[in-house]
């Protein structure tokens, strides 16, 4: 036995399979078969590793060429993996360095019974082991990390994390608004070393992405279907589904037909004011309505801007709740029914929609609204949520002296009246049912009736309509109206004849009309809200039977009126315009020819409102009641007091040698 290990020695590495009886005869009670064993495990490399432990153990050995012998062993070990350093696994060279650094180590712990010839027999080796690992990049910054596992934790909280999110963002951006929406009741989560309580969703870095643009484009994708399938549903949006694009002027200049590219540098900016004014029936609800369906377009180079926006119309009065703004509150009621959802909007996301210019604001007849709901747009004031408002309006709005553009749509010139109802008779595909002469017979009568004046958009359409019908059920066109008080009565004669059970005559429509319709621009000489009593009461004391049920005819068999409020019991006419004919008609047959009811009644008020600034809000009426006056008081003229007086209060010039029976309408500057 004692001279087996000196024997395996000689073979080398070939001898491996020696190892375990050599790493047992490490034990042995021979000192001379320790040290063979020893030096033959070293000269067998890497081969013997499994023996490295046992051989550190007998570097504490009593005889001092037992150790010797223990230093040779391990020393040859150290210099086959110094041989083998490129190719060892990174984990492999980490294990080796640390044996033979605890190696060392014993070495150093007893020097006195170690030379520096020993020594160097570890320390040369371990020395290139370790540079080997110096030279592995990766392998230093694992070992670093590890080292400060403090740190480790928080490089990846700081980088993970936020990396999840981020990659949450770009393939499925409204998981982030769940997750954020689960996480909101966990409010306070204390942070460590500071003592501060924090959200859970920021400490997760996920509240930070809770309204990114990208998370309001995709919530706005998701409905944007249901809208462009509900916004035309409304009444006041699909009785204007045929739009024929007139000239406007925008901010001053001229525009011979409005596109989304002339509002394009408008709505690029981060808080948007579009105001479209001018009087009533001239398009601006219309134009409203257009300016709606480009915000949702499908096609980019079609819309507004950059993204898609929701369009909410808001046409009533606000209702006041206290707690509330009355302006969040009107928003969040029609998105909800925008977007068919059965629950309503959280408000947190509702501000962030409307701060993103992702909801487009509309709020149409701004200068008929009472006081409370027109405080409550203030586009000047930093807490106005709205960044994306149009405003359509009878009066110049100054809206606090924002930044703002303007849009005023002009009337239809008399030579141009042709071109328009041409092209409003081929989209209502009604073009082919007139031969040539008998398109332009019916333009000739539109241009008679109106002189060398402009008209509005709502009065062409409404001769359109009326010369549609007269093909349709008379087979000629003499029938058509000649002045626009009677086509106001023509369009209601039209509404009517629709009905096949249950009609009232049409003397009956026009009088419940002319009553209601001054009931609702008594108040203030603009088409406003009557309440509903109010209307039931004025119809009672015509001697009308069940006035209720008469109401609901206008209402519900004629669409001429609607029920508006929180509390529906208010009423208004659906058409700004035929309201104040109605309600011409309605004084021309209380005061007729007699001055002085006029002046003490009509008149004192009407004085009053141009007074106090009013002239523009109140001019459609005063025109209105002028052309009754003029087409339905026989022998009238001009230059009676009251079509006089009513011309000087509305600011007009009667054009020259014009019939008494012609519509009169203002000079356009």
């Amino acid at each position: 036995m004692l001279y087996v290990p000196s024997a395996l020695r000689k073979i080398g590495v070939e001898a491996k399979v020696a190892v375990p009886v050599l790493t047992a005869a490490l034990k042995d009670n021979n000192p001379a078969v320790r040290y063979n064993s020893a030096y033959a495990l070293g000269a067998m490399g890497t081969e013997a590793v499994s023996a490295v432990p046992n051989l550190i153990t007998l570097l504490n050995d009593n005889q001092f060429y037992v150790r010797l012998g223990a230093i040779k062993g391990l020393g040859g070990i150290a210099a086959g993996f110094q041989d083998k350093a490129n190719a060892l696994p990174s984990s492999k060279l980490q294990k080796v360095i640390s044996d033979f650094e605890q190696v060392l180590t014993t070495i150093q712990e007893h020097k006195d019974k170690f030379t520096e010839t020993d020594s160097k027999l570890i320390r040369r080796p371990l020395n290139a082991l370790k540079a080997e690992k110096e030279t592995r990049l990766f392998d230093r910054v694992l070992e670093w990390l590890f080292g400060h596992k403090l740190l480790l934790g928080i490089a990846a909280y700081l980088i993970l994390l936020p990396s999840v999110w981020l990659i949450l963002l770009q393939l499925a951006p409204l998981w982030l608004l769940k997750i954020n929406n689960a996480l909101k009741p966990y409010t306070d989560f204390s942070l460590p070393f500071i003592s501060v309580n924090v959200p859970l969703r920021y400490v997760l870095f996920v509240g930070w992405f809770h309204y990114h643009p990208r998370v309001l484009d995709a919530w706005v994708a998701k409905y944007i279907k249901a809208a462009r399938e509900q916004f035309p549903k409304k009444d006041t949006v699909s009785s204007r589904a045929c739009y024929i694009p007139i000239p406007v002027v925008l901010d001053g200049t001229t525009v011979p037909q409005l596109m989304n590219e002339n509002l394009r540098s408008t709505f690029e900016k981060q808080r948007s004011c579009l105001v479209i004014g001018g009087e009533g029936g001239v398009g601006k609800t219309s134009l409203a309505c257009r300016i709606a369906g480009w915000a949702m377009a499908e096609s980019e180079d079609q819309q507004l801007c950059k993204h898609l926006m929701l369009p909410v119309l808001l046409e009533e009065e606000f209702r006041v709740t206290e707690g509330k703004s009355p302006l969040l509150e009107a928003i969040r009621g029609q998105l909800q029914a925008l977007i068919d959802e059965p629950e309503p909007i959280c408000q947190e996301l509702l501000l962030r929609l409307l701060r993103k210019k992702r909801i487009l604001v509309i709020v149409d007849r701004f200068s008929e609204m009472n006081a409370t709901t027109r405080e409550a747009i203030e586009p000047e004031s930093p807490e106005f949520p709205v960044n994306a408002l149009v405003i359509t309006s009878r009066i110049e709005e100054k809206l606090g002296r924002v930044n703002k553009t303007i849009i005023k749509p002009l009337r239809i010139e008399a030579n141009k009246l042709s071109s328009f109802m041409e092209a409003y008779l081929m989209q209502r595909d009604k073009r082919d049912r007139f031969t040539d002469q008998e398109f332009f017979d019916a333009c000739n009568r539109l241009s008679l009736m109106v002189g060398q004046n402009n008209i509005t958009v709502l009065l062409a359409k409404l001769y359109a309509e009326q010369l549609i019908t007269s093909r349709e059920v008379a087979s000629n066109i003499s029938a058509l109206p000649e002045n626009i008080p009677n086509l106001m009565l023509g369009y209601i004669n039209e509404l009517n004849r629709d009905i096949t059970d249950n009609q009232f005559d049409d003397r009956t429509v026009h009088q419940i009309a002319k009553t209601i319709a001054w009931e609702c621009l008594q108040q203030s000489y603009q088409p406003g809200t009557a309440k509903r009593v109010d209307a039931i009461a004025a119809l009672a004391n015509l001697g009308i039977d069940d006035p209720e049920a008469h109401l609901n005819y206008l209402e519900k068999r004629l669409h001429l009126i609607q029920t508006i409020g929180s509390a529906k019991d208010r009423i208004r006419f659906c058409l700004d315009p035929l309201a104040e004919y109605l309600a011409g008609w309605y004084l021309i047959e209380l005061y007729g020819n007699n001055d002085g009811k006029w002046r003490s009644h009509f008149f004192k008020k009407a004085d009053d409102l141009v007074k106090t600034g009013g002239q523009d809000a109140i001019k459609g009426l005063l025109l209105a009641v002028r052309d009754c006056y003029l087409s339905e008081v026989q022998g009238s003229k001009e230059t009676d007091f009251v079509p006089q007086r009513l011309a000087k209060l509305a600011g007009f010039i009667p054009a020259v040698n014009t019939p008494a029976t012609t519509v009169q309408t203002p000079i356009i500057p």
